[in-house]
């Protein structure tokens, strides 16, 4: 078993979606588990959403989110229907944070967490059309548990045995939704940055997977920012150690926390090139 991670530009628009779906039928034979960020902005658009809120507006951004996610469902020739359910949630919460005027750690969590829950549904809908069954899974209905701890919240001991618990069972190629997890009381959390590569390495760790896959949009761990030095070569290998103190340094690619269930492990993790698989 692999887990594959799909970060938001990896799914940024329908034409990276379809990319991804082939990325992932291309490795099914490795028993995928599949991982997937929100469309890329997204994630920023719902705080930014909810912070409006507070003052009585957002429906310019609350459109430009749907307006987002239907182009992708039609240049994919997909049923709108399919993001129903969560788009009216959406606009029940966007109305009640409206009248309450209050957005605190946990609201902001709970408008967050609708751009992975919209992306994995999307994802595993391009794959089941591609020949792959597939389903989407919200984090919590495979058992992923976390404190309270709102914008930051860490996995209960017991995610580990729901998660592998719940996934050895499935007939299915899951797709679950990276950095949200919810409470024992049903709240809706989020991991923080670096939060679905984080799920990746917890489901992996999980599951004693063979390998953890973070499909980003640059060549694996460069030996420095490409964007500065034009000559940056990438690292065939480093180590856990190594490739934490590059991310504590400022390397975006990994962060330090993320892949620490993975290291306890000694599953390998591979950084991978979507845009140039």
């Amino acid at each position: 078993m692999i887990v594959m991670k799909f970060g938001g530009t990896s799914v940024g628009n329908a034409e990276r979606i379809a990319n991804v779906a082939n990325i992932v039928k291309s490795n099914i034979k490795r028993n995928p588990v599949v991982v997937v960020s929100a469309v890329t902005k997204i994630t920023d658009s719902l705080i930014r959403l909810g912070k409006e809120c507070a003052a009585g507006m957002g429906n310019k951004t609350l459109e430009h989110i749907k307006k987002t996610h239907y182009e992708i469902l039609t240049q994919l020739r997909m049923d709108k229907k399919l993001l129903d359910e969560d788009i009216k949630e959406l606009e029940n919460l966007v109305s009640n944070a409206k009248s309450s005027k209050i957005i605190d750690e946990k609201m902001l969590d709970y408008f967050q967490s609708f751009g992975e829950r919209m992306s994995s549904k999307i994802v595993a809908e391009q794959l089941n059309r591609i020949g792959v069954k597939s389903r989407s899974f919200d984090s919590w209905q495979l058992g992923f548990l976390t404190d309270s701890e709102f914008g930051s919240a860490e996995p209960l001991e017991t995610a580990y045995s729901n998660l592998n618990r719940s996934i050895k069972k499935l007939a299915v190629v899951p797709v679950v939704t990276g950095f949200i997890g919810k409470t024992e009381n049903g709240e809706i959390t989020t991991l923080g940055r670096g939060g679905s590569d984080y799920t990746a390495a917890i489901i992996g760790a999980a599951t004693n997977a063979d390998e953890i896959q973070i499909w980003t949009d640059v060549n694996g761990i460069m030996s420095t920012d490409p964007k500065v030095v034009g000559n940056a070569k990438t690292l065939d290998r480093v180590s856990f150690a190594e490739a934490s103190e590059l991310a504590y340094f400022g390397a975006r690619v990994l962060h330090p926390k993320t892949i620490l269930p993975a290291m306890k492990r000694n599953i390998p993790v591979k950084v991978l090139n979507s845009f140039n698989p």
